[in-house]
């Protein structure tokens, strides 16, 4: 193993030093001696795919706490990998290409090229048919899955180059991010453009297409995150809470909540609906590069610029201490399980109390993250 430190004793000591930090931190599950630029996990949690500044791609079984895979993938860092949910591996996206792993194989079996200039951001279609990438230039390119070296190239009237893209699940819209500020969002069919957004007073490093595709997220180095009407290229809400910029966001898999990772060190958790900030996740001493739910959405990974690789839980009681903690307290407060240990109370009797306390807990947590889930009900996406 080249590149990732796994010794069981420093991930030891590790968790038992930064443990405290936040009460959602699972675990450190590996630091890399090199910078860890993106990430993915797979769909059973099992894996998780690393792309490097040193131009490598390493696959981590979190299982077995092994290396299974590791090549240097391109020539340039790397942008972005995501696992295949087509084929058996991974994309990896770095210098002006991308490429398809399969599983087992040393060599890509696929390799996207056409590219003039390097890859600054890249996203596909759910069905994998189709892919976008930015590039340093102000235009973007549009392959289809079938032809491997001649893409589409889209001129923006962007006055920078686009350092972020997206496309929508129906595969209707593409949106790009620029240096100068904007998002232009074109129709997929004909490629045309539908509206220019002044959208940040930074560069816009990050977009995602929600709510089946009506509304773009964007993110930029102003520390803020928006949520767009499509239709209409209006605002709808303001995602703030972060003090430096933004490097990356993730949706979660019901599509309801949004990650935003920040060079302030920490994670933010939103409702998209909403724009409450629910939590922020603290624990990196370095800028946080990415952030991927798992496919169940109780969990994400995220990586920082030193190579640090931890796991998050997105448990019941995240939500239910935002909006319902006063009247949790309040019940807890004059429920007689809770009091101090009374005089003449057995330590046997104690902790029998302290049982029933730790249940009836639980119970309270259950029963108003059900009311939590009406609410959400109601949440839905409005100005």
């Amino acid at each position: 193993m080249r590149h990732c430190l796994f010794a069981v004793l420093f991930l030891f000591i590790t968790n038992t030093i930064f443990a405290q930090n936040d009460e959602y931190l699972k675990e450190v599950v590996l630091k890399c001696d090199f910078r860890t630029n993106c990430i993915d996990v797979n769909k059973d949690n099992t894996q998780l795919v690393i792309g490097g500044e040193n131009e490598t791609v390493t696959v981590y079984d979190l299982q077995t706490k092994k290396e299974v895979f590791e090549t240097v993938a391109h020539y340039q860092p790397v942008v972005e990998v995501r696992f295949s949910t087509q084929h058996d591996g991974f994309y990896s996206v770095g210098d002006k290409s991308f490429k398809l792993w399969i599983d087992g194989a040393e060599k890509a079996e696929k390799v996207y090229t056409g590219s003039h200039t390097s890859i600054t951001d890249w996203d596909m279609t759910p069905d994998e048919d189709f892919f976008v990438g930015g590039s340093y230039e102000k235009k973007f390119r549009y392959w289809e899955a079938i032809t491997l070296t001649t893409p589409q190239t889209v001129p923006t009237t962007q006055a920078k180059s686009v350092i972020s893209i997206a496309i929508n699940n129906d595969n209707k819209l593409i949106a790009c991010g620029s240096l100068d500020h904007t998002i232009e969002l074109f129709t997929a069919d004909s490629l045309i453009k539908r509206h220019s957004i002044k959208a940040h007073a930074k560069p816009v490093c990050c977009l995602d297409f929600v709510n089946m595709g009506q509304h773009l997220i964007s993110a930029s180095h102003d520390s803020y995150a928006k949520l767009w009407d499509v239709n209409t290229g209006e605002m709808v809400k303001l995602y703030k809470g972060h003090t430096k910029p933004i490097s990356a966001i993730a949706i979660s898999p019901n599509g309801k909540y949004l990650l935003t990772a920040s060079y302030d060190y920490s994670i933010s958790l939103y409702v998209i609906s909403t724009g409450d900030r629910i939590y922020q996740y603290k624990h990196h001493e370095a800028p946080v590069l990415d952030v991927k739910w798992t496919r169940a959405g109780d969990e994400f990974y995220s990586c920082d610029k030193e190579g640090q690789i931890a796991r998050w839980s997105v448990p019941k009681k995240v939500f239910v201490d935002f909006y319902f903690g006063a009247d949790i307290n309040s019940e807890i407060h004059s429920n007689k399980l809770f009091q101090p240990r009374r005089k003449g109370e057995s330590k046997g009797g104690f902790k029998a109390r302290q049982a029933k306390a730790d249940a009836y807990h639980q119970n309270l947590i259950d029963t108003y993250y059900q009311k939590y889930l009406e609410l959400l009900k109601t949440q839905t996406i409005a100005k």
